[in-house]
Formats: structure tokens, C-alpha cells, sequence
């Protein structure tokens, strides 16, 4: 570990919500701190005189001297900076997973992270014995609660790639949900990326348990990565330890035991994505002590989180579902296969490196999806991905119509007027938001408002 008890020189790179949560924390503990950003950033009082700060183009040029380097999530693990103080080098989720007290339940996964995280807590909220705390890519830094964890608590921590990329201690339940490319203008390669996501798994000890989707085609890599017990989740095929579905039942099987937490139809999401993140965080939940009654009662009851495939209204006979949350294609994806009947999807935005092909190849050949509004950065990208499979792949919807939008509000009204009775408009972007808006929250909550004003 790199951590003293004494006093310490701490660098802090990014002052954005780690980088605050982590200056907050250090704070008052005898340190001496130094903040270094690209952007100038405003000072709140309470820092004042407590801190050094460093802004501009060169703030990453002086960074020897400090006996931590704490990098925050938005800056590569692989900046050449880093190089010279790389054995000073950690970050706010290495700094808690080696810190906590108590036992982690840990989940990435390209995407589904903050809804399979947050089932899990609910669920274990529901075992009154026990205090839940949950963190990292949702909610709070988990460092602001570190302090008031004991022996006996919980924690559930969202995690992504740039969190994990230099962890050295992973939870005692690790849960991995499926891997597709993501992020490709952060990481140097999809390579990277998976490896990154390994740590989740990659120092679990025989202890531990590890719950795997391994219909993903990365999954059986991360059940080889880890020494923990593994448990599988799959869709169409039963599984020995794990989670599955059964004549459309939700099962959950631990040894010789299958328990039924829920039926195909009679939960309160949607898309055959979401089956699979139930099914994670019941086998998760149950691994760490709760009862069927609690699993069943959540599955049935939770309404997903705000922009994922979030109902928001129902006008002149077509509904409007916000899918903000969805930044690359494979989300984008699964949520176009959740719907049966007409879609008019709005897609488009800011481009991280992605190929769209995939998408492409799914908009050509899915016939329910008869209008594809494209805006954004991305829209020459996605434009030429889904012509190609529809000229070159002998695409099965030579009538899906694409148009293409110079504003975000121009791609909502177009869609709007195209709809009828029966269509589903559905915003998933495929995309990052920052083109238009500082982060995809900004975006979905933008289109709520523009379905609410409808009348």
C-alpha cells in the first residue's frame, strides 16, 4: 500500500466531484494538499487557505515531490505525465477499496452498472440488520461515507473502467455485467479497457464471489481472471451457480437449489438487457445474505432509474421514452429490441471513437424501427453506418427513414410530428452528450421537458 499515517504531500488531479469529494475528505486531517486542473475552477470558501491550487494548459508539468498522486477518473491512466510519479499514482476508488472496513459489492459492465448497483441496494435495504451504503459511478464518491463505515455495514459500489484501471484490491462480491467497446477516445484499446475492468475481479481471493454475465463474449475471460467462486448469469441456458431464466421464470441457483425471484413480464423493467441485470442482482443480493422475499418484492416493484429506458408520457397515442443514459450503440441496441411495435429513435451526439457498424447493421434489419432522427457530431457517422447496411449488408428495412437534424430541438419536434398512435419515440443517443450538453442527465432531462410541455 502506499498510504502513512503520518503527514503527507497529497496532489489531487481533476477538481471535478472526486476531486472535491476527495479535498473535503483530506481536509482537516493535517495533510498538505495541493489541487491541479486543466480549467480554472471556482474556490469554494471552506478550501480556501487549506489547499494550494493549480490551473491551465500546464498543470499536469509538476507533479514530482508529492507522496500521493490522487488522479481523477477524467484524466488517462496513461498520460505521460504520470510516468515519472507512477509509483505515487492512485485514485479515490483504489484509496476506498484498500481503506474499507467492510465488505464491497462491486459492478461494472459497459452499461446497466447504476441500475444492477441500485437493485441491489434496495434489496438489501430490506434487511433492516444491516446499514447499505452505495457509491462510486452513482450517487456519492464513497469516500465521503468512509469515515462512518463499520465492521458489520455494506457497501455497493458502481464502478467503471477509469476508476478500476489502477485498483490492486477488489470487493468480495464482484459483479460483471456485459463488456462491449466504450470509451475508445480515453483508453488505448479495447484490450486496455477489458484489462481495466479486470481488476474488479483480478485480486479476489477463494473467499469471494464473483457473478459473471457469460452471455457476453468476455465473460468466461473475467470467470478465468478471478480465485473467487464464480457464478454465471445466462438468458437461455440453465447454469449450475448462478442466475438464469426458466419458462420465463427468473431463477436464482445456489447448489442443488433453484428459487424462482420473479416472472418474464411481471417486473417493472423492460428489455431483455434489463432480465440480465435483474438476474445479476439477485444472485449478488442473495450471495450477501437476502432473503427471497426482499429479491421477489424489488424485481417486481423497481421503475429503473431516470434516463434508462425512463417512461415519460403518453401523447396523442404515442409514448415517449427517454434513453439518455444510452452512450454507445450496444445500449442503444438493446433498447431499440425492448419495444415491439413502430419506433422513431433520436440518436446522435458526441463521438468518442465508436464504431457505429454495429448499430448500422441493427436500425437496417429491425423492422420496427421505421424513423431514425440523427443529430449531433456523430450524425455523418451514424448516416453513412446505416446506409452501408442497408446498400452493402442487404439490410430488411429498405423503408426506414432517416432524417437528419441541425439541433437538438429540431430533432424532438421532427420526431413529434412523425408520430402516431401506437409509435414509441424513443431518445437513445448511442453517444456522448458533451457536444451539446455538459453530461447526459442535462440531455434526458431537456427532451422530459420537451414531452411534458406537449398539450
Amino acid at each position: 500500500m502506499l498510504y502513512s499515517y503520518g503527514r503527507m504531500k497529497i496532489a489531487i488531479i481533476g477538481f471535478g466531484t472526486e476531486g472535491r469529494a476527495l479535498l473535503h475528505y483530506f481536509c482537516g486531517k493535517g495533510h498538505e494538499l495541493t489541487v491541479f486542473d486543466l480549467k480554472r475552477k471556482e474556490i469554494q470558501a471552506e478550501f480556501k487557505g487549506k489547499a494550494k491550487f493549480h490551473f491551465g494548459p500546464d498543470y499536469l508539468d509538476n507533479l514530482q515531490g508529492f507522496d500521493l498522486v490522487f488522479r481523477s477518473p477524467g484524466v488517462p491512466y496513461l498520460t505521460k505525465q504520470f510516468d515519472p510519479v507512477r509509483q505515487k499514482l492512485t485514485g479515490l476508488t483504489r484509496y476506498f477499496l484498500e481503506k474499507c472496513p467492510c465488505e464491497i459489492i462491486g459492478v461494472t459492465g459497459t452499461k446497466g452498472k447504476g441500475t444492477t448497483a441500485t437493485l441491489i441496494c434496495e434489496i438489501l435495504k430490506k434487511d433492516k440488520g444491516r446499514r447499505v451504503f452505495i457509491g462510486g459511478n452513482i450517487g456519492q464518491p464513497p469516500i465521503a461515507f468512509l469515515d462512518q463505515l463499520k465492521k458489520d455495514d455494506l457497501v455497493v459500489l458502481e464502478l467503471s473502467s477509469f476508476q478500476l484501471q489502477d485498483a490492486t484490491v477488489s470487493p468480495h462480491i464482484a459483479v460483471v455485467l456485459g463488456i462491449s467497446p466504450d470509451h475508445m477516445d480515453h483508453h488505448a484499446n479495447m484490450a486496455e479497457y477489458v484489462e481495466a475492468k479486470k481488476n474488479l475481479v483480478k485480486f479476489q481471493k477463494k473467499s469471494d464471489f464473483a457473478v459473471i454475465d457469460v452471455d457476453n463474449e468476455y465473460g468466461e475471460d473475467f470467470a478465468a481472471a478471478t480465485a473467487a467462486k464464480v457464478n454465471r448469469v445466462l438468458i437461455k441456458k440453465a447454469v449450475n451457480e448462478g442466475g438464469f431464466i426458466r419458462v420465463g421464470r427468473l431463477v436464482v441457483k445456489r447448489g442443488k437449489t433453484g428459487t424462482i425471484v420473479g416472472t418474464k413480464g411481471e417486473t417493472g423493467l423492460i428489455g431483455e438487457h434489463n432480465l440480465k441485470n435483474m438476474l445479476a442482482a439477485a444472485v449478488a443480493a442473495n450471495l450477501a445474505g437476502a432473503d427471497v422475499l426482499a429479491i421477489t418484492d424489488v424485481i417486481k416493484e423497481f421503475r429503473g432509474l431516470p434516463h434508462r429506458l425512463e417512461f415519460v408520457k403518453e401523447f396523442a397515442g404515442a409514448k415517449f421514452y427517454n434513453d439518455s443514459a444510452s452512450t454507445n450503440p450496444q445500449t442503444t441496441i438493446a433498447a431499440v429490441r425492448a419495444f415491439d411495435g413502430p419506433i422513431i429513435l433520436i440518436v446522435g451526439g458526441a463521438d468518442k471513437n465508436t464504431d457505429f457498424s454495429p448499430l448500422g447493421h441493427e436500425l437496417a434489419h429491425n423492422l420496427n424501427v421505421r424513423t431514425v432522427v440523427v443529430m449531433g457530431q456523430t450524425k455523418p457517422k451514424i448516416e453513412k453506418a446505416v446506409e452501408e447496411a442497408i446498400i452493402k449488408n442487404g439490410g430488411r428495412n429498405p423503408a426506414l427513414e432517416l432524417i437528419t437534424a441541425e439541433s437538438y430541438q429540431e430533432a424532438f419536434m421532427v420526431a413529434r410530428m412523425l408520430a402516431r398512435e401506437g409509435d414509441t419515440v424513443l431518445l437513445s443517443p448511442a453517444c456522448a452528450s458533451f457536444d451539446m450538453f455538459s453530461n447526459y442527465q442535462e440531455r434526458g432531462d431537456i427532451f422530459r421537458d420537451f414531452v411534458m410541455d406537449l398539450a
